[in-house]
């Protein structure tokens, strides 16, 4: 059985490119959305962008109903009395607006002197551009998307080096198996092995940008697994009384 904290990150691609990515063809399977609250002895929802009051968010979390099944078999990985707590996962395009409006102006704010352009790249390294292109949706758009981290048997979350939506270097999934390799962050370093290795082996890839950030059935998983096509394309989920973005 593989040993989850002994076993080093190796990222299978250190630069991230959207291009490619996002020529990868999706033939949809129609898989509904499904809500994560149901099982919380599993999975503790903590829905940030409500919380935040962002355009768009809900106050539940919905994937896949595949990728729920899979989150629940990453979930009996964990070591006794750990739970996943997740953050994200059927993102809005009014929310994807909103956070990439808001990374571009703390790019600007930390760079002034970069051109648009320099500013629209550095935002994308960590949001993904909204889109309504369905054959190039954003990837949280697909319900195939999930930001999560681990909380211990006592409610906590475990260290992982830096929190979630850090936008510094520290968020890249290796940080700290490449860039700072000291012992101060020897139990972050072993907790983002843990996450990361329940995850891949689950059959989830991993965005490498975002320790927090992984893809089952879209673009993103299609490409990184040398699938032939995505499962996943632009979803959202269905109300009978409400209006859905």
């Amino acid at each position: 059985m593989l040993d989850f904290t002994d076993t080093p990150i190796e990222a299978p691609i250190q630069n991230w490119d959207w291009a490619p990515i996002k020529e990868v063809p999706i033939i949809e399977n129609n898989e509904p959305l499904v809500s994560l609250s149901y099982l919380p002895e599993k999975l503790i929802v903590s829905p940030q962008y409500f919380i935040q009051n962002l355009p768009g968010a809900y106050p539940e979390l919905f994937a896949r109903a595949h990728v729920q099944e899979k989150l629940i078999e990453a979930a009996r990985k964990l070591p006794y009395g750990y739970k996943f707590v997740v953050f994200d996962t059927w993102r809005s395009i009014p929310t994807q607006q909103a956070l990439f409006d808001q990374m571009k102006l703390f790019v600007k704010r930390d760079h002034p002197t970069y051109s648009d352009e320099e500013i629209q790249q550095a935002a994308l390294r960590i949001v993904a551009l909204p889109s309504t292109d369905e054959k190039k949706p954003s990837p949280h758009n697909t319900g195939g998307s999930v930001d999560l981290s681990i909380i211990d048997e006592k409610g906590r979350l475990l260290d992982m080096g830096s929190p979630f939506d850090d936008i510094s270097l520290h968020a890249k999934t290796t940080y700290y198996e490449v860039d700072d390799t000291s012992d101060k962050y020897e139990e972050a370093r072993r907790n983002r092995r843990l996450l990361y290795h329940i995850m891949i082996q689950s059959g989830f890839t991993n965005y490498t940008e975002e320790w927090w950030h992984f893809d089952y059935g879209n673009q993103n998983w299609a490409k990184l697994s040398n699938q032939d096509h995505a499962l996943y394309g632009a979803t959202k989920p269905v109300f009978p009384w409400v209006k859905a973005y």
